[in-house]
């Protein structure tokens, strides 16, 4: 089940020969007059009953909850209690970020669509690329944006979460051992959650990685500050420097403790060495061309 919005209607996709989608009907043709089914939806368009329509969305929507709790029940706890995942990470993080759901409320003046789809042609796949960072951190990347897919990653590592921008995660692995995490990776690795098919892709380090030179060696590690892949272009890790830029800048700690100010600074200046390395690295190499 997926629920999203836009300007002209708030939809709620649903399988075909659920129970679930069985009693929304049920609860759609009861409660509001203007409803009208057709072949593949079910149309509500009565725009004097919002509170029934909030009740509806948040039905559907905590369905959702539900059943991705159940999903992430089987993941493995790291080796250290104070690290644990939490079981009821999806449930923290919508007590904590209700955003979304209040941004789906906030259209409920709006029709709503009911979708109603087949199992065997609704299956989406969302690619999540996993990167061990030098810095005791964990990257996700989604190749495209995908609520499903968010909310899964918030249930399975919650306040573990450093940062969130766009559609990379970073995840803070102190405490975790690399074999767990190889473990949760191949745990995950073809997880079906609803409608969405996510798909964990890592890649270890290549072998030819044991002969390298000091140079080498030092430049892969700028490489792996700015969470990017080796050898990227300049633009591209250009434009990943300005993000991290843009995330760890001091000034974004001042209202924080000592400590994490500290860790601001300390972030901030080493992604900006690593970026005049790596620029300087890739301009020498056009000069000497």
């Amino acid at each position: 089940m997926n629920i999203t919005y836009c300007d002209r209607y708030v939809q709620i996709e649903l399988l075909k020969n659920t129970r679930l989608l069985d009693k929304v009907l049920e609860y759609a043709q009861k409660h509001f007059s203007k409803h009208y089914r057709l072949s593949s939806s079910l149309l509500i368009l009565d725009d004097g009953e919002r509170f029934k329509k909030d009740y509806l969305i948040n039905w559907t929507y905590h369905a959702t909850l539900q059943a991705e709790k159940e999903s992430s029940k089987l993941l493995p706890s790291p080796e250290s209690g104070s690290n644990a995942l939490n079981a009821n990470g999806i449930e923290e993080e919508a007590a904590q970020k209700p955003s979304e759901l209040e941004r789906i409320l906030r259209h409920s003046h709006l029709p709503i669509r009911i979708k109603i789809t087949n199992p065997n042609t609704m299956l989406k796949k969302v690619k999540v690329h996993i990167h061990l960072s030098s810095l005791g951190q964990v990257i996700l990347r989604l190749e495209e944006n995908d609520r499903v897919a968010r909310r899964y990653i918030h249930a399975l590592f919650g306040d573990k979460i450093v940062y969130e921008v766009e559609n990379e995660f970073c995840i803070n692995a102190a405490g975790y051992s690399e074999s767990m995490w190889e473990s949760v990776i191949g745990l995950i690795s073809s997880r079906v959650i609803h409608n969405v098919a996510l798909e964990f892709e890592y890649q270890k380090a290549d072998s030819g990685d044991t002969f390298l030179t000091r140079e080498e060696y030092l430049l892969r590690k700028c490489y792996s500050e700015l969470n990017v892949d080796y050898n990227e272009p300049l633009e591209i890790v250009k434009k990943q420097y300005v993000k991290l830029a843009k995330i760890f800048h001091p000034d974004n700690a001042l209202d924080k403790d000592a400590q994490t100010q500290e860790f601001y600074q300390d972030r901030f200046k080493k992604i900006s060495q690593a970026y005049k390395t790596i620029k300087n690295a890739k301009q020498h190499k056009r000069a000497t061309a």
